[in-house]
């Protein structure tokens, strides 16, 4: 527009549309620059002196240009050819500022091309190819041309901003560079407000005029000072309420799909019946979103493989949709990222390999989506853990899925997570109360028939009553710990802290964000504790799953437990250190049960040792990996080395005196992964304040 003008005003306005002409590219260079800040996404830390800098600089130089005879001296016109421009000898530091603004840009965009992957690196290539060719070419035709004097193409580089403007728009619609609805709901937003505040001047303009004859007047001045303040409390209520009318009216498919997804939420805590969270998890995406189809397949860990189930499914063919997971390689690429895979991201994803069998699976698992009409797989993830897939459909509107979209899906996946977790817990809870009422029942039954053959049948009744009481109250206990009213409460505020903190509500400063995070961890904790405690319940009703993992390096994994113990052994003053023989060869495990089991232990050991250390050795012989941790600690009576593994809650008066908050669970639940794993664990100590060491023996599965 600014060309245009140029071109076509009379001599008087030349040099001021010269000077608007040579005054916006300033802003497209800091602009530019600023961008490379936060695109792709903004992981940097947010730095408020270098935003400063960067437009403080663009500032300076617009006062450079805008300045009379500072960098252009006058416009002169020639006939039959382009208007000349007379620059001044400053004119170099506009040239060096915009050439080094883009270069740094540039740079930047290179640098992160590098650091990222899959269709982060397709929207750093097309919105560098679109700037490089608009601001190579206009570097050569709108500034080093004219500088020398030749002023035929300068007209060519407004020209080329095309360029830039199409390979942009090109990543927004193909590659989800941004969603260009939130960009037009901002701008409605922003002109709304505008035009009230220039709709309010100008009548006031009109009514000082019409009221005191001018604006300039003491009784307009005066008015003036009443009507600031209510202007400015009017504004910010009017500019709360544009923003509900955009967000209602104008944009109701955003405004809808997190009004739903909310009211989902609210649902999803308040539920313990797996089908109905299901259903009301495929149901209310499917409405919210517009899918033509939309379905949830859930882990089932009922026997020792595990295996998907479909939960429900809605517009996909039910065998169709198990084909996705027979391969296990979407599962482990969900478990592994715990990120949304998208259909149309699956070929960017796979040209960053290297690996080709990897390639070969994505192309595979794209045809596979393709077959059923998938378009989406969401994970559903509780403790690091793949409990179930969320696959979607496309849009009935043909639109792909935006930014804001997966966002708001990722937010729903963690919350119907929790609450199918909270629903199988509930569910394992009451099987469990079965399974104990079953055995109360077959030893009533023992009783009543040895009555009848032994002597002492009063004796035997007291003492099966007395186990009877006993395995009642353990019942209750375990009942009043994990029942509903106990889980449910911790999942809705980790729920609601989640969607505090991610300003779903509204903005939180960053003082009330740390609080809400030490909240967040205390929750979590509370909740693993509640799941440790099913865990023991798990195993003393023998329902105990071990999923076998070949390949394990041992030695692996005890360096990286000992990695995340170091802290705390420095912490104490003490060493904590692995000696293992060459050659150990890999297991057949469960390896995140055994992980947990080796972690207690040694943890332990680290807890109750306060001078010398723990020292961690490895080794095999006999087809058996032996592992034994030794401390310096303070060591255990022969009684009670003898119940270490076979009671819950119990703790030495020492550990107890040491470390007044533990459990006494671990060791229990230790003791029970190991035996399912065929294997053996045992201490030894020669008594209290000289140490102990544990042994524990694996066979080696080939």
């Amino acid at each position: 527009m600014a060309m245009f003008f140029y071109r076509s005003s009379p001599p008087e306005t030349n040099l001021l549309w010269c000077t608007i002409l040579y005054v916006t590219p300033t802003l497209i260079a800091s602009s530019f620059l600023y961008f490379t800040y936060i695109f792709p996404s903004q992981k940097e830390k947010y730095i408020w002196w270098r935003t400063i800098l960067i437009f403080g600089i663009n500032l300076a130089i617009i006062v450079m240009v805008i300045w009379p005879g500072f960098i252009i001296k006058e416009v002169n016109i020639r006939s039959g050819q382009e208007k000349e421009i007379i620059f001044t000898t400053y004119y170099w530091f506009y040239f060096l500022y915009t050439l080094l603004f883009f270069s740094f840009g540039f740079l930047r965009l290179f640098i992160k091309y590098f650091r990222n992957k899959g269709i982060e690196r397709s929207q750093i290539i097309y919105l560098a190819t679109g700037y490089s060719l608009a601001a190579n070419l206009a570097f050569a035709t709108n500034l080093i041309m004219p500088w020398l004097g030749s002023f035929f193409l300068n007209w060519l580089g407004q020209v080329l901003t095309c360029i830039m403007v199409a390979f942009t728009t090109y990543a927004i619609l193909k590659y989800r560079l941004m969603d260009i609805r939130i960009v037009v709901r901002k701008v409605a937003v922003y002109f709304l407000s505008a035009g009230f505040v220039y709709g309010v001047f100008y009548l006031m303009v009109w009514f000082y005029n019409k009221a005191f004859g001018s604006v300039y007047s003491n009784g307009a001045y005066l008015l003036g000072l009443l009507i600031a303040p209510l202007f400015v409390l009017l504004f910010a209520w009017l500019n709360s309420e544009i923003k509900i009318v955009a967000n209602k009216y104008l944009f109701f498919s955003l405004y809808s799909h997190q009004e739903t997804i909310a009211k989902l939420t609210d649902d999803l805590t308040n539920s313990i019946d797996l089908s109905k969270i299901v259903d009301s998890i495929v149901d209310s995406i499917k409405e919210a979103m517009q899918l033509d189809r939309a379905g949830i397949l859930l882990i089932d860990q009922s026997g020792l493989v595990i295996k998907y189930k479909i939960a429900k499914v809605i517009g996909f063919n039910e065998n169709n949709g198990i084909s996705l997971v027979q391969d296990n390689f979407l599962t482990h690429y969900l478990q592994e990222t715990k990120k949304p895979l998208v259909r149309d991201e699956i070929q960017i994803i796979a040209k960053d390999l290297k690996n080709i069998e990897e390639k070969q699976n994505f192309g595979q698992l794209s045809e596979n989506m393709k077959h059923i009409e998938a378009s989406l797989c969401l994970p559903m993830i509780i403790s690091s853990k793949l409990i179930g897939i969320i696959v979607l459909g496309n849009k009935v509107s043909g639109d792909a899925y935006t930014k804001e979209d997966l966002e708001l899906l990722i937010t729903l996946s963690k919350q119907a997570s929790i609450a199918i977790d909270n629903a199988r817990l509930y569910k394992e809870v009451q099987d469990f109360n079965k399974t104990l009422q079953q055995k109360v029942d077959e030893q009533t039954s023992e009783i009543r028939q040895q009555k009848e053959k032994v002597e002492r049948a009063f004796e035997i009744e007291k003492q099966a009553h007395e186990e009877l009481k006993r395995v009642d109250e353990a019942k209750t206990q375990f009942m009043t710990l994990t029942q509903h009213h106990l889980k449910t409460p911790l999942t809705s505020m980790l729920g609601y802290l989640d969607l505090l903190i991610k300003n779903e509500y509204g903005k939180v400063s960053v003082k009330i964000k740390k609080v809400l995070g030490n909240l967040l961890l205390s929750t979590k904790n509370e909740i693993k504790m509640v799941n440790d405690i099913l865990d023991v319940s798990g195993y003393q009703i023998g329902k105990e799953i071990i999923n076998l993992e070949s390949g394990v390096s041992m030695e692996s994994m005890l360096e990286e437990i000992v990695n995340e113990l170091d802290i705390q052994a420095k912490e104490k003053g003490i060493y904590l250190k692995i000696e293992k023989l060459e050659n150990i060869p890999t297991v057949s495990i469960d390896k995140s049960k055994i992980r947990m089991a080796l972690t207690n232990i040694i943890d332990n050991a680290v807890k109750y040792t306060t001078q010398g250390g723990v020292t961690i050795s490895l080794k095999s012989e006999n087809n058996k990996m032996l592992i034994s941790i030794k401390d310096t600690g303070i060591g255990m009576s022969k009684n009670l080395i003898e119940n270490l593994f076979n009671q819950i809650f119990h703790r030495g008066q020492g550990a107890q005196k040491l470390f007044a908050t533990g459990k006494g669970i671990g060791l229990f639940l230790s003791g029970k992964v190991i035996e399912g794993h065929n294997g053996k664990i045992w201490a030894e100590s020669d008594g209290e304040c000289k140490g102990s060491v544990f042994y524990i023996e694996l066979p080696i599965n080939k």
